[in-house]
C-alpha cells in the first residue's frame, strides 16, 4: 500500500472515531481537533490557544489562561490581556494585572495608552498593571516617562521604578521631586523609599518643605521605609509640621526606628536626640 493510500485511510479512520465514539464521552470537539492537528503534526502554538481561551465562556478557562500567559511572558499576549482588564469578573481582571505585570517592559507603551482609555476600570487596572512591572528593562523606558507631558504617564513610571530597586533610578527619581504634579512627587518620594538608598536621605530632606501635605507625608513614610539613624534628623524637623496626618506619620516613624516611645513634641525628641546621638550612631 502506498504512502498516500495509507493517509487516506488514516483520516477515514480518526473521523469514524469522530462520529461513532465521541459523543459518548466527555470531550469536546474543540479538544478533538487539537488532537488531530497533533495527530498529523499541526499543532496549533499554545500562546494562540491561550489568548483564544481569554474570550472563553467559561470563567476558569479565561483565568486559568490569563495566569499561564503571564507565565509564558509572550508579547502576543499583550493586547489580549490588555483587554480582559475591563472583565466583570474580578479574579480575570487580577490575573490579567499579574500578567502584564510579568510580561515588563513590552508591555509599557500598551499599558501607557490604557491609561486614556474611556473606560474608568481599564484606566485603574492598567495601572495597576504598570505598578506591578520589576523588569530591569523597563527602566529606560520608565525614565522616559517622567519626562511626558502627561501627569497620570509620569505619577505611573514614578511608581513602577520603586519597584524594580535599582541604582539608575535614583538621579530621575529624585529630578521628579521637583515635578508640577504633587502626585508625581508623592510616588516619588515613596519610590525613594523603597530602594532604600542612603543618598536619597538629603534630596528628601530638602523636600520637607513641599507646599503639598500628600507629598510630605509620603516623604515621611519613605523615612520610615529607609529605617536608618539619618532619617531621625528629618523625622523630628517633620514634627513641626501644619498638617497632623504628617505628623502622626512622623511619629510613628520616629518610633520604629529609634525604638523609642516618646510623645509628638518636637523639643522633647530633639532634647532625646542630642542626649543620644553619639550612642545611636556607633
Amino acid at each position: 500500500m502506498n504512502i498516500s493510500a495509507r493517509i487516506t485511510l488514516k483520516i477515514i479512520f480518526i473521523l469514524l472515531i469522530f462520529f461513532v465514539y465521541l459523543p459518548s464521552f466527555s470531550y469536546s470537539q474543540e479538544d478533538f481537533l487539537d488532537s488531530l492537528r497533533g495527530f498529523f503534526g499541526f499543532q496549533e502554538d499554545q500562546v494562540e490557544i491561550l489568548i483564544r481561551n481569554l474570550k472563553d465562556e467559561d470563567l476558569d478557562v479565561r483565568r486559568r489562561a490569563a495566569w499561564a500567559l503571564g507565565m509564558v511572558k509572550d508579547p502576543r499576549a499583550i493586547e489580549p490581556l490588555i483587554e480582559i482588564l475591563m472583565d466583570e469578573n474580578r479574579s480575570i481582571q487580577v490575573n490579567a494585572i499579574a500578567a502584564l505585570g510579568k510580561i515588563g517592559a513590552p508591555a509599557l507603551e500598551p499599558l501607557f495608552l490604557a491609561l486614556e482609555h474611556e473606560n474608568r476600570l481599564m484606566r485603574v487596572n492598567a495601572s495597576k498593571a504598570i505598578k506591578k512591572i520589576k523588569d530591569p528593562e523597563a527602566i529606560e523606558p520608565l525614565i522616559e516617562a517622567l519626562k511626558n507631558e502627561k501627569p497620570y504617564v509620569r505619577l505611573n513610571a514614578a511608581w513602577a521604578l520603586g519597584n524594580i530597586k535599582d541604582s539608575r533610578v535614583l538621579e530621575p527619581l529624585v529630578e521628579a521631586l521637583k515635578d508640577e504634579s504633587p502626585y508625581v512627587r508623592k510616588n516619588a518620594a515613596w519610590s525613594l523609599g523603597m530602594i532604600k538608598d542612603l543618598t536619597a536621605i538629603e534630596p528628601l530632606k530638602a523636600a520637607l518643605n513641599d507646599g503639598s501635605a500628600i507629598v510630605r507625608e509620603s516623604i515621611v513614610l519613605a523615612f520610615r521605609m529607609i529605617n536608618d539613624t539619618k532619617v531621625i534628623e528629618p523625622l523630628i524637623i517633620a514634627l513641626s509640621d501644619e498638617n497632623q496626618k504628617v505628623v502622626n506619620s512622623a511619629i510613628g516613624a520616629l518610633k520604629e526606628v529609634t525604638g523609642e516611645n516618646l510623645s509628638q513634641d518636637a523639643l522633647e525628641w530633639q532634647k532625646w536626640w542630642e542626649e543620644n546621638k553619639k550612642t545611636v550612631n556607633q
